[in-house]
């Protein structure tokens, strides 16, 4: 005769497998390599403005972001977020540095790209413009070189920013046809766009 017991303790532990199943069943994460392939493909998409379009996926503790960038750009990004967890908006930044400071607070920012303010991030993460060695040009100087990336990926995790309401406004880095700088925001003018964060 099997022991009630026993048999109680045998259905727990099959419950307990079967939730930690389901919590673990959904797609795999994307990894934050500048390549938006390999986003789930039960993504959430938003068109962004000049033939762009932004991925969005979250599971339970974080929340990526990626679009691709056109050939010839470097699709460096400010992000302005205002979250439940945040006392202020702040500002994400992404080109060869990564870097974070209180949106409308600029003077905080780095003042330079030797100040000891790049890097102070914490929560999130993303694919910087990679350093590919150095050129000389014609003057004979040295100079870095960077290397264009597929895409531009930012992970932002729960636990710092908040679940419920997160209000973005993205401020892309392009250049046009001519090779000249253009900035696209998304949504135009002072709006935001608003995500909710489950």
């Amino acid at each position: 005769m099997v022991n009630p017991t026993s048999r109680i303790a045998a259905v727990a532990g099959l419950l307990l497998c079967s939730a930690a199943t389901a919590v673990h069943a959904g797609a795999a994460p994307p990894l934050v390599d500048g390549d938006c392939a390999d986003f789930p493909t039960n993504h959430q998409q938003q068109p962004l403005g000049l033939g762009l379009n932004l991925r969005i996926f979250q599971d339970q503790h974080f929340v990526w972001f990626c679009y691709e960038i056109p050939e010839g750009s470097w699709g460096t990004v400010d992000l302005r977020i205002e979250a439940p967890a945040l006392d202020e908006a702040l500002n994400l930044h992404v080109s060869a540095q990564l870097g974070e400071w209180p949106a409308d607070r600029s003077e905080l920012a780095p003042p330079d790209a030797q100040s000891d303010r790049w890097w102070q991030t914490r929560g999130w993460t993303a694919n910087w413009v990679w350093l590919n060695g150095y050129r000389t040009n014609a003057l004979g100087e040295r100079a870095v070189k960077f290397k264009l990336s597929p895409a531009r990926e930012l992970q932002l995790s729960k636990a710092r920013f908040g679940r419920g309401e997160w209000k973005l406004h993205f401020d892309i880095g392009l250049r046009d046809d001519d090779g000249e700088p253009v900035r696209l925001h998304f949504p135009a003018g002072e709006g935001h766009f608003t995500l909710q964060v489950h």
